[in-house]
């Protein structure tokens, strides 16, 4: 006991510096994967959403006649994309991303109201539409910018 513990005075330095290396390298590896899988998850999450709205988002060129129903059958696999989306988000900016998805699938305003299109709807006093729904969408992808 007595030799191990002189052996372990002896070369001090050199184990700690072993151990700091080792704690570093797997950090680093640790680092990289998170890394490598939050861009699997952008690219999976901008994927999903350009699918799934393509046809009116980035470019509206065929603005559906009833844009409630069109969102409304498109709602279960955008959800299912945002959820699986959120893990990824960093922890400081999950607040915001949440409240982009509010935005997107609701205009009252009201947590209650789990789809709500109107402001995507063309009536008299939304002469904005669809600028309206592109800056919403955008909001949503800029979470999934950092590839």
């Amino acid at each position: 006991m007595e030799a191990f513990i002189a052996f372990l005075y002896e070369h001090f330095v050199s184990i700690i510096g072993v151990l700091l290396t080792t704690s570093l390298v797997a950090y680093l590896t640790w680092r990289n994967n998170f890394k490598v899988r939050r861009a699997n998850a952008c690219v999976a999450f901008r994927a999903a959403v350009l699918s799934e709205l393509g046809s009116i988002y980035p470019n509206p060129a065929e603005w559906p006649k009833n844009i409630d129903a069109f969102l409304r059958s498109h709602f279960t696999a955008l959800q299912i994309a945002v959820e699986n989306f959120r893990p990824f988000v960093p922890w400081w900016k999950r607040w915001l991303f949440s409240r982009a998805w509010f935005h997107y699938r609701c205009s009252t305003g009201r947590p209650v109201d789990i789809q709500c299109y109107q402001h995507y709807v063309d009536f008299g006093d939304n002469p904005n539409h669809k600028a309206i729904f592109y800056a919403n969408v955008s909001r949503l992808l800029a979470f999934a910018n950092e590839t």
